[in-house]
């Protein structure tokens, strides 16, 4: 008889997750990907003979191969964050500017000129935050995909890695609205979701593990993590949450706040001046009303404020020791 253990280290070994997706959202995901993908092929069709050369280009070169990837991405994880528009479209425009690149310039060594579009398709992807992995086959289709592209030169950002790419976000976004947990891009969704506060005077038990899983499941939509993934950063938290309990005693310019809140009544607060030695101006750079300004006493202030908080090197706001 073979050990239960054995057959649990085997699965978090292989990555298969404990949890699956209804079978509705496997079918919405499926047939939203075919209607997509459809409209690519059709569109892409119609443009040709728009633009009158359908008899001189296959219309499958204004197809990006690359697509069918981010199709994956967009219907089968449309709260991913990679799977986001700005995801979508600018990694695969990222990835064509530096696979028509590569090709121009090393296209006389294939082998060159096919590893540094990739590799630098990666390179500017995670710079301007868009990081997509079917960009990476965008960028190398641009070196691989033959005469015909080559042919389009950096037409090929526009038509049909540009165009392709409306097309599949503008589908996700009108295929998905019908489904409220499934409806894109993920803000929409998370905007509109109505979740109970539940404020720390009225809670009673303390939050565990199998709590954490069961609202991950009742979430809906595939999130791309591992469930070992969601017990680290479960056990983590907790770990944040017992460190520093005391209140900052002062205001400091230039310095970054938070109320130490979750869910949608968290917030961080920047000061800006302080004026008189009482009032405190601030603009809120993060969470509930970002991006809008305010002002209150150096008291409210520091009542509101639960620690201080900067930016690491990853752009996440991270707590400050206390006598930092």
């Amino acid at each position: 008889m073979i050990n239960k253990d054995f057959i649990k280290e085997c699965r978090l070994y292989i990555g298969l997750p404990t949890t699956a997706l209804p079978f509705k959202d496997m079918f919405l995901g499926s047939l939203a990907a075919l209607i997509a993908t459809l409209g690519v092929i059709y569109f892409s069709q119609l443009l040709l003979e728009y633009i009158n050369v359908a008899n001189h280009v296959p219309y499958n070169i204004f197809v990006l191969t690359s697509i069918a990837a981010t199709s994956v991405l967009v219907f089968a994880v449309p709260h991913g964050a990679l799977s986001q528009p700005w995801q979508v479209i600018g990694g695969h425009l990222v990835s064509a500017f530096v696979g028509v690149l590569c090709w121009k310039y090393f296209g006389d060594n294939l082998m060159v000129a096919a590893a540094m579009s990739v590799s630098l398709a990666i390179l500017l992807m995670s710079y301007f935050r868009c990081i997509h992995p079917p960009g990476g086959a965008t960028a190398l289709g641009a070196v691989l995909g033959g005469e015909a592209i080559h042919h389009l030169g950096f037409t090929y950002i526009l038509f049909p890695t540009l165009f392709n790419c409306i097309i599949v976000v503008l589908a996700a976004v009108i295929l998905n609205y019908p489904f409220i947990w499934r409806r894109y891009p993920s803000h929409v969704y998370f905007k509109n979701s109505q979740v109970a506060q539940i404020s720390p005077g009225d809670r009673e038990n303390e939050v565990t593990i199998e709590d954490f899983m069961k609202s991950i499941s009742e979430h809906g939509s595939y999130i791309d993590i591992t469930d070992e993934g969601w017990v680290e950063i479960f056990e983590n938290a907790k770990r944040h949450a017992e460190l520093d309990h005391e209140h900052p005693t002062q205001v400091q310019l230039g310095l970054a706040y938070s109320n130490g809140k979750i869910g949608k009544k968290w917030q961080i607060r920047e000061v800006l001046s302080i004026e008189d030695k009482n009032i405190v101006k601030f603009e809120i750079v993060a969470g509930n009303n970002a991006s809008l300004f305010g002002q209150c006493t150096v008291k409210e202030f520091l009542q509101w404020a639960k620690f201080s908080v900067d930016k690491n090197t990853f752009g996440v706001w991270t707590r400050k020791p206390m006598d930092a």
